[in-house]
């Protein structure tokens, strides 16, 4: 149960004329999960005389996993303004449209929202006023975008400082012929994939870099335990044999894993207990990867030590397109969800058909929100390079004809409703 009011949020910038570059507010909130900042540019881009102001939507969970418009904030009238500091009249006060705010455009606003000349020269107040916010109760709690609370600093450099060090590793991945070493304990605390790999019969599948005759004894000793911490978890570590545990992998590939359900401060612990104690390793599980760059794959794993992700170009093997297939192959939900975010941000007009044919077809979580983006805007999309290219050279594009045909069919089916 909740109720609601009208509400307001300020914040008096000092110096403005000083900025060189573009401030955002603090967040605010509207609901328990509705979450917006204010970005103001001092000097507008290609209009100097005037300074810019937007409204930033900061996505939920559940936000950030579609293209489409975010209909609840869609229910929000909301008016941005500049006060005087002194006399606190308005000096500029405008109504924006909430009803377009998605993952592909999160910020609405103006790049000529007020010209320079009308402001103070020191100070000025830069507020907005919402038509209703939503009080919870007692017993509700807010949902905060994201992950929550961030890895600390000193966590994150921990964990850091143990990828990739042969000396603390304990399995060795081969990609495509280089060397990258982590630590299965870290591994198996941050993904289900890597819990059911190293637990139980799947290990005996796994090649050593010790001499043939110890293998068998040696694999008995690494028989590595789930984690203490994680005996919530959904798992069966007497599953017998490779097959059944893939077929077990793939029946669970859409749960929730464990970093994004564990608590934040018992991580915390578990982690520093987990870094100040590993110990030097002399052999070590050796583990052939043949489908992801080693760029791809270190990222991977930095993201599973650090919880942080750094994404590369378009064209690069950290791209967000292929880090949101390596997450989705080892299970990562919350690096495919940055990952997901990333994608339908950089999804525009000219590159969407091309996404949809090559990439976005093959993954459920892709393939509908990129669809209707493309049947929504068919009319500009068909005229673009990329489709034309598409439609040029079908062969390429093995769900040519299936898709093609769906999405004909969607807008046709959208034209016949019009009328």
């Amino acid at each position: 149960m909740s109720f609601k009011v009208r509400s307001g949020f300020e914040f008096t910038l000092l110096n403005y004329n000083n900025l060189s570059t573009k401030v955002y507010s603090p967040p605010f909130a509207t609901s328990l999960d509705t979450f917006w900042q204010l970005k103001f540019k001092p000097t507008s881009k290609g209009n100097p005389e005037y300074c810019s102001v937007y409204l930033v939507a900061i996505p939920s969970h559940e936000e950030g996993g579609t293209t489409s418009a975010w209909t609840n904030r869609a229910t929000y009238s909301a008016d941005i303004y500049i006060k005087h500091p002194e006399t606190l009249n308005e000096i500029k006060k405008a109504t924006l449209d909430t009803t377009k705010f998605s993952a592909i455009k999160p910020l609405r606003g103006w790049n000529r929202f007020c010209k320079k000349t009308l402001l103070p020269s020191d100070q000025i107040i830069l507020g907005i006023e919402f038509d209703k916010t939503e009080f919870g109760t007692p017993d509700e709690k807010p949902r905060f975008p994201g992950n929550g609370k961030p890895f600390p600093d000193d966590l994150v450099t921990a964990w850091a400082d143990q990828l990739n060090k042969p000396e603390y590793a304990d399995v060795e991945f081969k990609v495509q012929g280089q060397s990258i070493y982590a630590n299965t304990t870290i591994l198996m605390r941050r993904s289900e994939y890597f819990q059911r790999m190293f637990v139980g019969r799947w290990v005996e599948s796994i090649t050593y870099n010790q001499g043939e005759e110890e293998q068998a004894q040696q694999q008995q000793r690494q028989q590595v335990p789930t984690p203490e911490e994680d005996d919530d978890t959904d798992m069966d570590s007497n599953a017998s044999g490779s097959s059944g545990i893939n077929n077990s992998i793939s029946s669970h590939k859409r749960r929730r894993v464990s970093d994004s359900e564990s608590d934040d401060e018992d991580d915390d612990r578990s982690v520093r207990s987990i870094c100040s104690s590993l110990p030097i390793r002399s052999k070590r599980i050796v583990i052939d990867v043949t489908d992801f760059h080693p760029d791809t794959f270190l990222e991977m794993l930095r993201f599973l030590y650090t919880n942080r992700v750094s994404f590369g170009t378009r064209e690069s093997p950290t791209s967000p397109t292929n880090l949101f297939k390596i997450a989705d192959k080892y299970l990562i939900e919350n690096l495919q969800q940055h990952a997901k975010v990333k994608l339908f941000r950089g999804l525009n007009m000219n590159n969407a058909a091309e996404f949809l044919f090559s990439t976005a077809w093959q993954y459920d979580e892709l393939r509908d929100h990129v669809m209707n983006y493309v049947v929504q805007n068919f009319q500009i999309v068909c005229k673009t390079p990329g489709f034309k290219s598409i439609t040029s050279n079908p062969s390429n594009y093995p769900q040519f004809h299936n898709l093609i045909t769906e999405i004909l069919r969607k807008v046709f089916a959208d034209d016949d409703s019009d009328y």
